[in-house]
């Protein structure tokens, strides 16, 4: 009999215009000499300090004194507001954009205490006025919720505080507002994740939300609605409260979004899938390059920066090339020639690791579904082959480019990686040159030809077979390729886990009760027989509005093994199915 319990789900969205933050440009003349107003950039934590205002600096030790030069303090008004709490001159402060942005609100966060009163004004680039609202916070981060599109400047202007001989003291600007999604709100909600653990291709993560839309707030009849600012790559936080204990699942990316019959329905990526949104330009020829340096320039580029790159992977010196790619392409050539993975399931930190094989859990006969679980057995490998792209420069030069470009700036991008500093260029002005790509000024339009030294690709395969073919299989070599990116001395060690992985035949397909389980994860599936098998959870998909359950596909052995085991390539692979 399967244990009962109590599941909910909720989806805490960050409705913003995610650009807008980094496009705005904040000014006043109302902040005091120890605000900085560039930390807007990012929301700041103050210390709750004494000051001279009334009434305000109790003596019971629960304030800080202020230092002489403190870097905590975004914005405190020159003018503390009268005995009326008005101020003689309202502080204002003056936002602008260079591009349009649109957004359901203005969120504010404050520091000590919140004003009782301040208007927003916003207006288009050109300073046309488009609305004006007053609002009366009631909380630290108040939320002035109300719908305007294609603004370029916001002025945000503090009328009234809450008591007497006070200043207005911001920390922190958000262009938009949470949006919180619990109980019935939620019609569906799903969660599908998957890794491959040889990272011969980089999986992501995927979510789909659909929400009752009552208000009709994301009807696209309705001119004031919420829905004109939802935006590509908005964040979603779902959560999942299993017997009262809340478990994070994951935090996923709009990609698409569908609105009818007072319904709203979301499709999201997790980070990883947001990677392919760019393209990575600068990949050149590397000689023992660290992998963690080039890890790093690939997430920034994708404008990653919440990322963990275990010591080992960091420190592996890879050598080759990389072409033009997305970010996500390059991530997992980088992350095979390390025998790494990627992921961010449960998380929106992106971890690159070489994954181990111990047990992280018990998936016992309670948390399974009678007559749900399905073995079956995949191909035999006997080996592996590693197509690896070498690249040597030609000793000739030739045409590299040649064709009419207009006037002004042009990127050119090569079909094949040249030596950079053996370019040269007929007409016009070389702005950047590289080993994938140049940009050229041209005075006039006219014609360009671009000579220089390309590289030569030439290739080799890495072979490697197990020690004996199993007696009844034949020989079937599985190919991989081409990479452009390896570690020599490292090659072997590849297409050892390759091997190892490979001889996990053992697919397991179960419907279970999900605790804490996540790709990635080794677990122990117990049958009615008290039998263990070992697996590895390739993917799920997971149920979060109908009782927290998964359907996963593993790959394992089929062994009887113990709480904890590790189960390395010692193990036997072959043997019954206990499944």
């Amino acid at each position: 009999m399967k244990k009962m319990q109590r599941t909910s789900c909720s989806a805490h969205m960050k409705f913003i215009d995610v650009t807008a933050l980094s496009d705005a440009s904040v000014a006043t003349d109302d902040n005091q000499s120890i605000g900085n107003l560039e930390s807007l950039e990012v929301e700041t934590d103050q210390a709750d300090y004494g000051t001279f205002e009334l009434n305000q600096f109790v003596l019971d030790g629960n304030k800080n004194v202020m230092p002489d030069f403190p870097g905590d303090i975004v914005f405190w008004s020159v003018e503390q507001s009268g005995e009326d709490c008005l101020f003689q001159k309202n502080p204002r402060l003056t936002i602008t954009f260079s591009a349009q942005h649109s957004s359901a609100g203005i969120t504010l966060y404050f520091a000590d205490e919140y004003p009782a009163e301040l208007t927003i004004t916003w207006y288009t680039l050109s300073g046309s006025k488009l609305d004006q609202k007053t609002f009366y916070p009631d909380n630290l981060v108040y939320a002035c919720v109300h719908q305007v599109a294609n603004y370029g400047k916001v002025v945000i202007e503090f009328v009234r505080t809450r008591l007497p001989k006070r200043y207005i003291k911001l920390r922190y600007i958000l262009y938009g507002r949470y949006i919180e999604w619990t109980g019935d709100v939620i019609k569906t909600a799903k969660i599908h994740e998957e890794i491959n653990e040889i990272s011969t291709t980089l999986s992501i993560n995927t979510a789909s939300i659909s929400i009752l839309d009552a208000k009709n707030d994301f009807d696209i009849s309705n001119e004031n609605g919420s829905w004109r600012s939802v935006q590509k790559t908005q964040e979603v936080t779902f959560t999942e409260n299993k017997d009262g204990v809340d478990i994070s699942v994951g935090t996923f990316f709009i990609d698409t979004s569908d609105f009818k019959n007072n319904t709203a329905s979301f499709k999201l990526n997790d980070r990883i899938g947001l990677m392919d949104n760019y393209t990575f330009y600068n990949g050149k020829m590397y000689t023992n390059v660290l992998a963690g340096k080039l890890l790093e320039e690939i997430f920034a580029c994708a404008a990653v920066t919440k990322f963990i790159i275990d010591e080992e992977v960091y420190n592996t010196k890879l050598n080759g090339y990389l072409a033009v790619q997305s970010c996500r392409a390059a991530l997992q050539m980088i992350c095979f020639a390390c025998a790494a993975v990627a992921d961010d399931s449960r998380s929106d930190v992106i971890r690159v690791f070489k994954p181990d094989r111990y047990v992280s859990s018990t998936i016992d006969t309670e948390r399974k579904f009678n007559n749900k679980s399905n073995v079956k057995l995949d191909e035999y490998v006997s080996g592996v082959s590693i197509e690896c792209g070498k690249y040597d420069l030609e000793t000739e030069e030739s045409d590299i480019f040649k064709d009419n470009l207009p006037k002004g700036k042009s990127k050119i991008t090569f079909s094949e990686p040249c030596d950079p500093e053996s370019l040269k260029l007929s007409n016009g002005a070389f702005i950047e040159k590289h080993t994938n790509y140049v940009v050229v000024q041209m005075e006039t339009a006219g014609a360009c030809v671009i000579t220089g030294k390309r590289y030569k690709k030439t290739t080799f395969s890495y072979t490697k077979n197990v020690d004996h073919i199993e007696a009844g299989e034949s020989e079937n070599i599985k190919k991989i390729g081409t990479i452009t990116l390896y570690n020599m001395e490292y090659l072997d060690t590849v297409a050892e886990k390759l091997l190892s992985y490979y001889a996990l035949r053992k697919i397991l397909s179960m419907k279970y009760i999900l605790n804490t389980e996540s790709v990635s994860n080794w677990v122990n599936v117990v049958d009615k027989n008290s039998n263990i098998a070992t697996t590895l959870i390739e993917q799920q998909d997971i149920d979060l509005t109908g009782g927290f359950i998964a359907t996963a596909t593993c790959r394992g052995y089929s062994v009887v093994v113990t709480e904890n085991y590790f189960a390395g390539t010692e193990l036997y692979t072959g043997g019954d199915v206990i499944i």
